[in-house]
C-alpha cells in the first residue's frame, strides 16, 4: 500500500490524521525547525508537539569565486519541502471537512425551519375545516 504522505512517514511519523498544525522556523542561515503539533487521544503517551531540524543546502552565488565564503546561498531542504506540502494537504482536506460538516448542518437547520413552516400550516388548514 502507497502511503499518502511519504515524506512525513520517512520522518517517523505514523498518525498524520492526528496533526492539527505546523510551524517552520528559520533558526539559522544553515538550519530551519519543523514543528509539528498533534491532537492525541485522552491517556496517549505520545507527545503534542515534535521537533524536527532540517539542515539548508548551501550553494554557491554566481562570481562566489571573488567574494569568498560570503557567497554562498542556502536554499530549504528538499525533504522539508516535501512534508510542509503534505501538511498544508492534511490541514487542507481537515478544514474541507469542518466546511462540508458546518454546511451539511446549516442545510439540515433550513430543512427544518421549512418542514415546521408546513407543518404548522397544514395544522391551520386541519383546523379551518371544523
Amino acid at each position: 500500500m502507497k502511503s499518502l504522505t511519504p515524506s512525513l512517514s520517512e520522518m517517523g511519523i505514523r498518525n498524520p490524521e492526528h496533526i492539527i498544525g505546523y510551524s517552520v522556523v528559520h533558526v539559522t542561515e544553515s538550519l530551519d525547525v519543523l514543528r509539528i503539533n498533534y491532537q492525541r487521544p485522552k491517556n496517549s503517551f505520545l507527545p503534542s508537539r515534535r521537533r524536527y531540524e532540517f539542515k539548508r543546502l548551501g550553494k554557491p552565488m554566481p562570481g562566489s569565486e571573488l567574494r569568498g565564503n560570503a557567497a554562498i546561498r542556502y536554499d530549504i531542504s528538499p525533504t522539508l519541502a516535501r512534508a510542509i506540502a503534505e501538511l498544508d494537504t492534511i490541514l487542507a482536506d481537515e478544514k474541507r471537512m469542518t466546511a462540508t460538516k458546518q454546511s451539511l448542518q446549516d442545510e439540515l437547520k433550513g430543512l427544518g425551519v421549512e418542514l415546521n413552516g408546513r407543518i404548522a400550516h397544514l395544522s391551520k388548514m386541519i383546523d379551518a375545516l371544523d
